[in-house]
Parts: C-alpha cells; structure tokens; sequence
C-alpha cells in the first residue's frame, strides 16, 4: 500500500493485521521523512523489487528481501 503521507506500507494479512513494514524515503542530511503522496505501486514479477510512483511523476523502486509475493 502507498499512502498521501509518503508512506509505504507491506502487508501479511494472512498471518497478521498489523503491517509488516511501514518506509517513508528520508530526505539527505536531515533524516526527516519525505511527505510527497505516492499514488501507485507494483510488485516486479520477475525480481524482488517494488515500484512505486508520486504526485512529483518521481517513480522509485526499493529492493526487498524476506518478502514473497504470491
């Protein structure tokens, strides 16, 4: 899930209610959370990698390990 807040959340919801992670990006030097609405996001078929777009047409992807999309 992506949220208006910039937030990435990943979900188990057949083993718990609760997210399994919760990411927001940082910004350099600071550390303070970038707030920019992401508005999509895709798992990759093919590598462990989530793509996710913004409200600035920024598209980023994170690399995930641990985590299987079935």
């Amino acid at each position: 899930m992506v949220a208006e807040d910039g937030r990435i959340e990943l979900w188990d919801l057949k083993n718990n209610i609760e997210p399994r992670l919760s990411w927001w990006d940082k910004q350099e030097g600071t550390n303070a959370p970038i707030k920019v609405a992401k508005t999509c996001v895709r798992w990759s078929r093919a590598s462990p990698v989530i793509v996710t777009g913004n409200t600035q047409g920024v598209v980023d992807v994170y690399r995930h390990f641990g985590l299987q999309h079935v």
